[in-house]
């Protein structure tokens, strides 16, 4: 008996190894799929689908002391964000952390160019992003971008 419970106990471990790899790259094609769809939206102006991928209750905040929560302000400030400017992001995930609680922390970085106003950008920065999962769906929590000096 001890020794059917330990080849279980065994079993059940040996499968546990082999899916996490599996897992993880599902997790990285779904970020990726994430990452291209911000990506696309930031630079078609699409407000309404950028913040179709925010919490509710997200919070976006950026190096320079600007603070903005919940999808309201957010879709807000995309909206000012985008009046008068040409700007187009590209984005370059670097990695993340899965969360006790199931959610994700996801980090890279970002490389805005175009102009803004009649003043040209060219500029990098990087995010952290927390994300969770709302009936099936992953969604931005926290947002914090960080521009480079």
């Amino acid at each position: 008996m001890k020794k059917t419970i330990q080849i279980g106990l065994y079993m059940m471990i040996a499968s546990l190894i082999l899916t996490i790899p599996s897992m993880a790259q599902d997790l990285e094609k779904e970020l990726a799929a994430i990452t291209a769809k911000y990506e696309k939206a930031y630079n078609a102006k699409d407000v309404k689908t950028l913040v179709s991928m925010y919490t509710a209750d997200a919070v976006r905040t950026f190096s320079d002391g600007r603070h903005f929560s919940g999808t309201g302000e957010i879709g807000a400030a995309m909206t000012e964000e985008f009046a008068g400017t040409s700007l187009k992001v590209s984005i370059h995930p670097g990695g993340y952390d899965v969360n006790p609680d199931g959610t994700l922390v996801s980090k890279g970085t970002y490389h805005l160019e175009g102009t803004a106003g009649t003043e040209a950008v060219n500029t990098n920065g990087s995010y952290t992003n927390t994300l969770a999962k709302v009936n099936g769906e992953w969604k931005i929590t926290k947002s914090s971008l960080v521009l480079e000096q």
